[in-house]
């Protein structure tokens, strides 16, 4: 929710929209290195894919997707850092479905090829 607008002093935070979102969270946190998408998380939560993305944009400023992406990015950047794995098995454990597609969205958000990136630490 970093990126979230503050709500005003006195609103009340507990609504049902804001539980999904921090449900739909706590599951990435959980299970992000799996390769599932947002109907896999959606379902588990018993909403369609189009509510609970409406209802991350809503609440985080994000669609659920790109909350999802985000954390398997960061996760992936992280292991390039501080580790000496190899690719394939970073793309793994970041929860891309294959290396190839890891590297295709690595250098998406990045603009730069995950061994680029991993050279320039």
């Amino acid at each position: 929710y970093a990126d979230a607008p503050n709500p005003s002093p006195g609103v009340r935070m507990d609504t049902a929209a804001h539980r999904l979102a921090e449900a739909y969270t706590s599951l990435i946190e959980r299970d992000f290195r799996h390769a599932e998408g947002v109907q896999h998380y959606a379902a588990l939560l018993g909403v369609t894919p189009t509510h609970l993305s409406r209802v991350c944009r809503k609440i985080a400023g994000r669609p659920a997707l790109d909350i999802l992406t985000d954390r398997r990015h960061f996760e992936a950047r992280r292991l390039l850092r501080d580790t000496n794995m190899q690719l394939s098995e970073i793309a793994k454990k970041s929860g891309f479905s294959s290396p190839a597609y890891f590297t295709r969205a690595f250098k998406s958000r990045a603009g730069q090829r995950p061994s680029e990136f991993r050279e320039s630490r």
